[in-house]
């Protein structure tokens, strides 16, 4: 590829069917219904996706030309809070070199995609200028109150990438295109929560690695076209991750029982879901992993009811603010009931421990106080 000019926009997938989700088997494959019929679809993204995959959501498919492919449906996008969302991850490639690359580098020459350089691979290779440019490219689709974050899951390949651009040496010049699937975005910031070691290498590697926020807009369609070349990537707010410190949720499955908790004795559980609060001046991610284990001295209240979990998630959110209270009393509002004095003996709260009778993780309210702690209150 040669010189190329900028596009106004692009189609980035065909709108084949609409339908509503219904489950997420797998990271690869989503169940979708459709006006006649419930069909099996590849999802492109492997991502956790939580604010997405939620049962009813409305989902966009493409359908496949391959007539050997086992899922004749692709996943192309949702409907999120009124706009489109493209989930098609690979296809960032694209954007980035029609849509992107001719307006960051407009005398960008000899433009190579997938470009090979030693054992490594880049999405993008060109010079601009007297510069030798090695460019890679990161989707993003978690965006929640203006602030974008990247990944939603642990990506060990993607802190491999920064790394193999910050050993770039000599007239070679490293990038990195974040594509924000969203025209609202006010900011980037390295997801800290969910893959800390990620957040770290970006602030590592921030004085070689020139990093590109570039939010987009989608159009049911398939119509996308570039929004912000400017979105700032803050590549400084890993003071929590530095300390490891912060608060966290665990939320765990249980099965009805009885059993005797510390000093607070007998107590009766109901079947279903429970979220406890905490926090972590210091070693978020070790008393998170403590927890977690089911073979352990009983230390917290918590630990008992972990040892008869048959499910359990964490939620850690890193922050040097002590917000824990505050995060249980938001709990508070959204459940179903509490624990009186569970996990509270060094507060003033009632409890820390909270009942759902559905699972929290399809909870709109749960998911929206997760996000506005993690988006917003961690940092601001």
């Amino acid at each position: 590829m040669s010189n190329i000019q900028a596009a106004k926009a692009m189609t980035i997938f065909s709108p084949d069917a609409k339908g509503t989700l219904v489950s997420r088997p797998n990271r690869f494959i989503v169940m979708v219904k459709l006006e006649k019929e419930t069909v099996r679809a590849h999802c492109p993204n492997p991502g956790r996706l939580i604010e997405l995959m939620n049962p009813g959501r409305e989902m966009i498919l493409e359908k496949s030309q391959d007539p050997l492919r086992k899922t004749a449906w692709t996943l192309s996008a949702a409907i999120y809070k009124g706009m489109t969302v493209p989930l098609y991850s690979a296809r960032a490639n694209g954007i980035t070199g029609d849509l992107i690359i001719p307006r960051l580098f407009p005398d960008a020459r000899d433009i190579k995609a997938e470009f090979s350089w030693g054992s490594s691979r880049f999405d993008w290779h060109f010079y601009s200028g007297e510069k030798e440019i090695f460019l890679e490219v990161k989707a993003c689709t978690l965006i929640e109150e203006g602030t974008a974050m990247f990944p939603d899951a642990p990506s060990i390949r993607a802190s491999r990438h920064l790394e193999e651009l910050y050993e770039l040496e000599g007239n070679r010049e490293a990038h990195v295109v974040f594509v924000i699937m969203n025209p609202e975005t006010r900011r980037f910031i390295p997801n800290l929560h969910t893959d800390p070691d990620f957040a770290a290498m970006v602030h590592r590697v921030r004085d070689k690695v020139h990093f590109h926020g570039v939010s987009a807009s989608c159009t049911p369609e398939g119509e996308l076209r570039i929004s912000s070349l400017n979105v700032p990537v803050l590549t400084d707010k890993i003071g929590a991750l530095e300390q490891d410190s912060g608060i966290y949720m665990i939320l765990i499955k249980m099965k009805s029982c009885r059993m005797t908790v510390g000093a607070l004795g007998d107590i009766e559980f109901q079947s279903g879901w429970y979220i406890y609060t905490g926090s972590a001046l210091r070693n978020l991610k070790s008393r998170v992993g403590r927890h977690l284990r089911k073979r352990k001295n009983k230390r917290w209240h918590v630990d008992y009811l972990i040892d008869r979990s048959e499910k359990t998630k964490s939620y850690p959110i890193y922050t040097q603010k002590k917000m824990e209270c505050d995060l249980a009393a938001g709990i508070a509002e959204i459940s179903d009931s509490r624990v009186k004095g569970f996990g509270c003996s060094d507060c003033d709260c009632d409890s820390h421990l909270f009942y759902f009778k559905e699972d929290p993780q399809q909870n709109r309210d749960f998911l929206n106080l997760l996000f506005h702690y993690r988006h917003t209150l961690a940092f601001d």
